[in-house]
């Protein structure tokens, strides 16, 4: 009886932990899962974010002033200097 007892009580504590681990997942940033093939006017862009180091695909996310969002592969040399340009204008702004 004590170990269908001690069972019972382990088995609740494994779903309350993995409830408690399916709440904190939330704050994954999105990921990409395709990516935009063509580049994007930089003058159509107002931010970009990195997706999280746990999504299965490394991304860029470019928001644009319509407020749409587009993934960009982050190795693709159109998105590094988009990226720079986006910084730089960024840096200005704080001058």
């Amino acid at each position: 009886m004590v170990s269908r007892s001690l069972l019972l009580v382990l088995l609740v504590l494994a779903c309350h932990q993995f409830f408690t681990s399916a709440e904190s997942e939330n704050d994954v940033k999105k990921c990409c899962f395709s990516y935009q093939k063509s580049p994007i006017p930089v003058k159509l862009i107002t931010a970009y974010e990195e997706t999280d180091f746990r999504c299965t695909n490394p991304g860029v996310i470019f928001t644009l002033k319509n407020g749409k969002k587009a993934c960009a592969d982050p190795e693709d040399g159109w998105v590094k200097n988009h990226k720079n340009t986006i910084d730089q204008r960024e840096f200005k702004n704080l001058s």
